[in-house]
Formats: C-alpha cells, structure tokens, sequence
C-alpha cells in the first residue's frame, strides 16, 4: 500500500512538472515572438522535450524514491536490429500509406522540395534528422514510456493507456496554442487531431517498449516518427494539407488506429490483456 501511495504521488509531481516545464518554455518562446519550426527556437524545443525526463527525476528522487525503472537504459533489446528496424519500417508504412492514401482521393499536395533526387536526399537526411531527433524524443521517452505508463501498470491503474494519452496531449497544448506547433486555423482542431495521433501511437509505442524490454525502441519510434512525418517525406512526395497529411492529419491518424488496434487485437485473441503484456514486461 505504501509502494502505490508514493507511486501515486510521484505519478502526480511528474504531471505538474511537466505541465509546468513546457507550458514555461512555451510562454518563453510566445514572448520572443518564436514558433516550434523556427530554427532559433531549436534549444527551447530540445529543452520542452527534455521535461517529462526532468519530471521522472523529480518523482524518482523525492515522493517516490523506491521505484526502479523496468526499463534501464543500458538495455538495448534483443534482437538489436529490431530496435531500429521495427520503428523505421512502421512509422514509414503509416505516413508512406497515407500519401498513397491521399493520391486515391485526389487531395493536392505541393511540389515535392527533392523533385528528381528524393533517393539522394533520404539517404543522407535520414542518419541525419534520426539521429538529432533520438536526442530530444529519448528525453521525452524516458518520461512516458520509461516512468509514468510502467508506473501506472505496476499500481494496477484501469485504463492507463487513456491516461497517459491525455497527459501527452495536454502536455503539448501549451506548444499549440503559444508556439505554433501544428498550426492551422482552429487550435481545437489541432488539439483534437493530436489526442487522436496518441490514441493510435501510444499503444503502439509502448506496445513496442513492453514486447522488447526497452525505452529505447520507444525512442526510435520517436525520432522516426519526426523525421518521417515533419520532413522526409513531405520534402520527398509533396507537402499537403496538415489536417489531412500533416504528422497529425487524419490518414496518418487513421493507419496509426489501424495498427494500434492491429497490435491489441493480436494480443487479446492471444488470450493476453493488456495487464498481462504489462506483468511480462516486468519480469
């Protein structure tokens, strides 16, 4: 009872210091003026993403000091291609599946940025944006998929993927509403449209984190999922409408449900729910 009490309140201070971090940093970046895609706000960005880490290490060394993660980070996975493997080609399937998606519907897109050297450019942004993006999306995997989701399992909290879903889209209202990030013209829409991206990447994430014993697998997807989506290919194929295409529109969002649902559907007719995928990982 004593464990659950202080996993309780630590699962409580992670909430309102990482509410309280970025909603600081995003009034920072409204002040000057900065949006999410503007290159000078990179470190404010990087510093926003690092929160829910910085929110773990505030529960893990005072209100809930007895926790250890099931999820070190010297813990690769195994297989180790795996790690990488499984993210890229997913992430890469969804976002590749909505365009194709977008061509049978006939929604305009713009003029692909890498018209007639795609192949060249994917090669070499690829390693590049991935990378770059690891570091921010560990900071903020260490956070969900390393502390608060495992936390709510290991206390038994029903229907914890909807929780961690809903602290993930208020964490990133703040970033919507003052720094421009998935800006469009209603912020309820886009608000709306990035619970629904949660609703079908969280599964699927951690998931991924709990099949293979690994935050960093969670990370991959993270990182993947960046460049993927806000670059590599909207620069490749044609940027189009955010609320369609964009990393939130509504085909991306609907293969990411699609899959998510894919991956609880496989597990439930596998006899296994999801405390169950939960108690193994724990092991």
């Amino acid at each position: 009872m004593k464990d659950h009490t202080n996993g309780r309140r630590g699962v409580l201070l992670y909430a309102a210091v990482v509410m309280a971090g970025v909603t600081g940093v995003s009034i920072l970046l409204h002040s000057l003026n900065l949006a999410v895609d503007d290159r000078r706000a990179a470190v404010f960005i990087i510093a926003a993403m690092w929160m829910p880490a910085l929110a773990r290490l505030a529960a893990t060394r005072t209100l809930d000091r007895g926790w250890r993660s099931p999820f070190p980070l010297h813990r690769w996975g195994k297989p180790g291609f795996a790690v990488v493997l499984i993210p890229l080609a997913t992430v890469s399937a969804i976002y590749l599946g909505a365009y194709f998606l977008a061509s049978l519907a006939g929604i305009p897109r713009e003029t692909p940025v890498w018209k007639g050297r795609a192949l060249a450019n994917m090669a070499v942004n690829l390693p590049l944006l991935s990378t770059i993006d690891l570091f921010g999306g560990l900071g903020e995997e260490i956070g969900w998929r390393g502390y608060l989701q495992p936390r709510l399992d290991e206390m038994g909290v029903p229907g914890s993927l909807l929780w961690v879903i809903a602290l993930e889209s208020l964490y990133h209202v703040p970033l919507i509403l003052l720094a421009g990030y998935f800006s469009g013209e209603s912020s309820a829409t886009s608000i709306a449209l990035f619970f629904g991206l949660g609703l079908g990447a969280t599964p699927v994430w951690t998931w991924a984190t709990y099949r293979w014993r690994t935050i960093w697998i969670a990370a991959w997807f993270h990182a993947f999922h960046n460049a993927v989506s806000q670059v590599l290919i909207p620069k490749a194929l044609g940027a189009g409408d955010e609320r369609i295409l964009g990393e939130s529109g509504v085909f991306p969002v609907a293969l990411y449900l699609l899959v998510a649902a894919a991956v609880l559907g496989i597990n439930r007719a596998r006899g296994k729910h999801w405390r169950d995928l939960a108690q193994d990982a724990f092991r």
